[in-house]
């Protein structure tokens, strides 16, 4: 039997080394850090981890390496619709079946397994659903009178969405913690191309393994923190989580005390309080209540903390208050970050990262909802945009900083477009203002725009409105419009010079 970490200076050097493994992990994990911290919880409290989203996140691969990483016996297996139960638990034994006996053989299979990954696991058929919930639930196999207990120590199912049969619900139910995994986020993009990169020509760095002891004297440390003095909050936050509408089951909620206990235990202390509470966000199986519950415990998870699992208690908290916080921050970051004029490259760069950041300003905010701050950020970005990617820096300025495509003419631009391929981004055809990034609408560069004339000659450009013209001699409203097969930008200039013609 493994021994107990006796002291507080082997549990201190036992949660530092757990630290130190997440972070060798997140390194060649980009964005993953929560994943990993999520499952490396579930090891300790030995408790089930369901990980929900769509292919290509990483979500295999960071549970192959945290179960290699840890000194154990692992099994893994994608599920089908047509997986047999002796893939999972084992084929029959044919000498004992002579015998009258039904024994399988389970060396190297799940039941004899202590840490699982199960991808695809709603797949599965309702023969290893059934044999899965009694592993699960009481780490025992079963199959006819031949029963066995399981080493396991947590299984780790993934799946590309929840099911809508209440049947499966209820099974993925038994799973305590969920996470839903999105793709990398666009500030984090170059990082993982690096060490995507790197992974490739030098191959993922080592690991060293946690010792499975080490592991199992956590998990004894977690059965003696004092809960005592966080029961009652607890209560209450589990109160305002049935407000939104949550079903939580009364095995969950027993179950999620040695979530808030393990959050104790690493974040260094022996007595649970009110800023361990934060794993019960991830007790709620709906992406779009985990957002409200969030939300609405903001006053109650606001002082949330751990050194160790700093990724998953971010997530945990990070509801729509947050979010706008956050994403006003990037814009501030992004607004400061201007490129100088003469840098066509960078500058291009710039404009479609302003152009990503509006897009996802406009995903998870309404127009007429939008924080304060945020609302004024997004309104800088939409001044440097229109201005054909320059900072505001009054008419006179912008005229003469803008390049012109003829002797004297003043620029026709559009907004820049990550589809359109012109060497010269700011010659465009036409700056559409409400552009959708259609890819239908592909922007016409500066070489065809010269041939054609001063036009957009996509079929469908989302400007809906009536154009104006700017002219030499001031302002004057456009006669030819967009329903008619006419001028389809925005903004439209004549040359002084008499080489176009408006519009």
């Amino acid at each position: 039997m493994d021994a107990p970490v006796e002291g507080k200076g082997e549990l201190t050097a036992a949660v530092r080394q757990v630290n130190a493994h997440l972070e060798s992990l997140s390194a060649r994990f980009v964005g993953r850090r929560a994943l990993l911290e999520l499952v490396m919880l579930g090891l300790i409290a030995r408790e089930h981890v369901l990980l929900i989203g769509p292919p290509g996140t990483g979500k295999s691969a960071a549970v192959h390496a945290i179960a290699d990483s840890i000194d154990a016996t692992a099994f893994d297996y994608l599920i089908g619709r047509f997986t047999e139960p002796s893939e999972l638990f084992g084929a029959l034994d044919l000498n004992a079946l002579k015998e009258g006996e039904i024994r399988p053989v389970t060396k190297g299979m799940l039941p004899e397994a202590e840490i699982a990954f199960l991808d695809e696991i709603f797949l599965g058929s309702t023969a290893i659903l059934n044999s899965l919930l009694k592993i699960l639930n009481e780490r025992t196999y079963r199959r006819g009178q031949f029963s066995v207990k399981t080493p396991l120590l947590s299984c780790v199912a993934a799946s590309n969405a929840l099911p809508d049969d209440s049947l499966l619900a209820a099974f993925a139910d038994r799973f305590l913690l969920t996470m839903f995994v999105d793709p990398v986020g666009d500030d984090a993009l170059g990082d993982l191309l690096r060490a995507g990169w790197r992974d490739a020509t030098s191959g993922a760095a080592p690991v060293a393994p946690l010792d499975k002891a080490m592991v199992a004297a956590l998990h004894d440390a977690v059965l003696r923190i004092d809960m005592a003095g966080v029961i009652d909050a607890y209560a209450h936050v589990v109160r305002k989580i049935r407000l939104t509408g949550v079903t939580l089951s009364d095995r969950k909620l027993v179950k999620a005390q040695k979530l808030v206990a393990a959050a104790a235990l690493l974040r260094g202390a022996q007595v649970a309080g009110p800023e361990d509470l934060w794993p019960v966000t991830y007790l709620v199986q709906s992406r779009d209540q985990q957002e409200a519950v969030r939300e609405l415990l903001h006053a109650e998870l606001q002082h949330s903390h751990n050194p160790v699992l700093t990724g998953s208690v971010a997530k945990a908290t990070y509801g729509p208050t947050a979010h706008a916080a956050h994403l006003t921050a990037q814009a501030t970051a992004l607004l400061e970050a201007h490129p100088a004029a003469d840098d066509e490259t960078a500058r291009e760069a710039w404009l479609v990262r302003l152009e990503t950041l509006v897009t996802r300003i406009d995903a998870a905010f309404a127009r007429d909802k939008l924080p304060e701050a945020l609302r004024a950020a997004r309104a800088s970005i939409d001044a440097i945009l229109s201005g054909g990617g320059k900072a505001p820096q009054g008419a006179g300025a912008e005229a003469a900083a803008e390049p012109a495509w003829c002797a004297g003419a003043a620029p026709i631009r559009c907004r820049p477009s990550r589809h359109c391929s012109s060497p010269a981004p700011t010659l465009h055809a036409v700056w559409a203002r409400r552009w959708r990034r259609s890819r239908a609408c592909s922007i016409r560069c500066a070489s065809r725009m010269a041939r054609t004339g001063p036009r957009c000659s996509a079929r469908r450009c989302s400007a809906r409105r009536r154009s104006s013209c700017h002219g030499s001699t001031g302002r004057r409203r456009c006669t030819r419009r967009r329903a008619a097969g006419g001028c389809r930008s925005v903004w439209c200039w004549t040359c002084p010079n008499g080489c176009t013609t408006s519009c």
